[in-house]
Parts: C-alpha cells; structure tokens; sequence
C-alpha cells in the first residue's frame, strides 16, 4: 500500500473487500510492505491480523472517526508559534551561522498520539512468531543521504538487500519507524531514528514494488491511490489556457510526483520482466503476478465542495496558500482527513474491488 495522506482511505475499503471475496479470517495476506499513510494501514493491520474480518473492519471505523485535530496540531498558539519560527528562520535565518531550522509547516504530536492509542506494534512481533504473517516492510527516506531504507522484520530467513539508492535495515519496527514512514515533506517534521532524520518513505522509493519481493512474495496486490490518466485528454489539456498557478497547485503537482508516479512506473516494469521471462528471455528467473487495484474516480477531484467541512484554522491555512473550492484540490487531498472526504474514498475502495471480483477470484486461485 503506497501513499497519499488522506487518500489511503481508499485503500482500506479495498481491503475490506478484498477481505469479503476471498472469505480468509487468517492469513489473508502473508507479507504486507508500506509507504507513508499506507504504512498507517499495513501496520494496523499487521498488529491485528490474527483476524483479518475484525482487522478491515476496526480499520475502516477508525478512518471514520478521524479528523484533522487527530492529526495536526490545530491549535492558534501551535500554528502561531510555527509561524513566527517560519518567518523568523526564513527572514533571518540568513543571518545566523546555523541558518534556518524551520523544516515542517504542521505539529504532528495527536497523530503520534493516535497511533500509540490504536497500533499495538507488540502484536505485529507476535502474529510474525504465530506465523499469522510472515513480513512486514515500512519505507522511508534518509535526510543526511537522500536514500530509502526499508525497515522490515520477518520469521524466514532473509538477508539485508542493498541497490545504488535503497538499503534495507531488520528491526523490531515501533511508532518512530511509522512515524518517518508518513512524515510528509515540508508538512510534517523529520523524525529522528538513532543519530539521524527521516522523512516520509515515498520520496525515494522508486520501486514500491521491491520489499514485498526481497520478502519472498510469489504474488503481489497492489493498492493505488491514482486515477489512471486519459493520455488524449492529458496532451490536449497540457497546451491549453490555464491561469498562474498557486503556490497550493504547485505544492500539489510535487506531492503527486512524490507518492503517485512510482508505483504505476514499478507495476509496467514487473509486467514487462513477466512479458519477457514468459517468452522465454530469461528461463531461470520465475514470472511474479501482480493485480493492481485502483480508483474509477480523480481522488483529487473528490474534495471540491469539502473545505467547509474542515476546521477554520485549517481552512484557513490552506487559503494563504491558493487552496479554494476550485483550486489546490490535489493539495488538499492529501490534508483532508474528514469523514466527509475519506467516508466517499473508502466506499469507491470497496465498490472498484468488487467490481473486480471475478479477476480477484481468478488471482488467487491460479496456482
């Protein structure tokens, strides 16, 4: 499960779909591997996948009750004491030897709060030794070199894996570990595991795909959050009139790169090492089957009409930065976790499995 804030409410109404069609309270899934929201999801239900029913559906009543005050810090002395660190360190940070310090824009300590109430990371040790799992990965992003690094724990017997811009680290996982994993860049702080800080585990992770396999996967599900694009529309709007763009639109085109482009680049690369093995290219290297499950619908598009939903700091906030009802909605998709956003993503999850039922079926069934 990849990221994207606010819209990995897609991804647990998938789950519980998924969940349905296959009827499998236990072991449903034998490895789960997360980025940034997404590993909120896969480490939830790596703590209570003893019973995959209860799992789905505990998971998606939580999403229901959240909203953005568990998430940020929304209070006017939090997000005044941000801001004056802000304009201070931008505007005289240049003047000072150590620079500027500001690296966040929003206080993340409820959603730290959260998740020390929600996710028993104990659990996750003791449904890898009653083999109710067999692995579970969380990507993130190292400040000091700019590489990801995978940190998993596992019961079979694997070695740590190392490419060019990736390196993989065994460890009990804990809240710091999900916590880098979803910290959002310039959004959320860095979040400081041993000696250095890390950031949101989608950055640099151009091969979302690359955990589950280095955990021994024989299948992979993969869940997006992006609406896949009508390549004529996209030409023919790419030359088309549009105003200057916002600071919010801009801000949104980057999150997309960040957590949208690597996941669909990954899933066409496996499919063409499978095209290439089974036309026999490479006899000694074994095909991977995929099914990537993702939404009829623009997430993005989803949150027009939500904002007065939204709590007026936060509203706000995101008007200083061209966030309207019109404007800045891929921006204010990744932000909006209130029900009247994440409840209509969470039901498109469920219903666009469904609609895939019978290739689901097909999926598992194949040997």
């Amino acid at each position: 499960m990849t990221g994207g804030g606010a819209r990995a409410a897609f991804q647990v109404g998938s789950v519980r779909a998924l969940y349905e069609i296959l009827g499998k309270k236990k072991n449903l899934f034998d490895i789960i591997a997360g980025n940034s929201a997404g590993g909120i999801n896969s480490t939830y239900l790596a703590a209570n996948c003893e019973n995959w029913d209860t799992a789905s559906h505990n998971l998606y009543e939580l999403w229901i009750k959240v909203k953005p005050q568990n998430v940020f810090d929304l209070r006017k002395r939090t997000i005044t004491d941000l801001g004056l660190k802000w304009i201070s360190g931008t505007v005289f940070g240049g003047l000072t030897p150590e620079g500027s310090t500001v690296n966040h824009l929003l206080d993340t300590t409820p959603l730290r709060k959260l998740i020390e109430l929600e996710i028993n990371f104990q659990k996750i040790s003791q449904n890898l030794k009653e083999k109710n799992i067999h692995g579970i990965s969380l990507s993130t992003t190292n400040y000091n070199t700019g590489t990801s690094v995978i940190f998993y724990d596992t019961i079979l017997e694997i070695k740590d894996w190392s490419r060019s811009d990736r390196f993989s680290s065994r460890t009990l996982l804990d809240i710091e570990h999900l916590m880098a994993s979803s910290a959002i860049p310039f959004f959320f702080p860095p979040i400081q595991i041993g000696e250095s800080f890390f950031g949101d585990g989608c950055i640099r992770q151009t091969t979302p795909l690359s955990p589950a396999i280095h955990l021994g996967a024989n299948k992979i599900v993969a869940i997006g959050v992006r609406h896949p694009h009508n390549k004529d529309k996209m030409k023919s709007q790419t030359f088309s009139h549009f105003p200057t763009p916002t600071l919010g639109q801009v801000a949104g085109t980057m999150l997309n790169a960040i957590f949208l482009d690597s996941l669909d680049a990954d899933v066409e690369r496996l499919l063409r090492i499978n095209e290439l093995i089974q036309e026999g290219a490479h006899p000694e290297l074994r095909t991977l089957p995929i099914l990537l499950i993702t939404p009829s619908r623009d997430l993005g598009k989803m949150t027009t009409n939500i904002t007065a939903e939204l709590p007026p700091i936060l509203r706000y906030l995101l008007k200083g930065i061209g966030v309207s009802e019109t404007e800045g909605l891929d921006l204010l998709s990744y932000l909006a976790f209130d029900q009247s956003y994440t409840k209509p993503l969470m039901e498109l999850g469920y219903e666009d499995t469904y609609k895939m039922k019978d290739e689901i079926l097909r999926f598992f069934s194949d040997a």
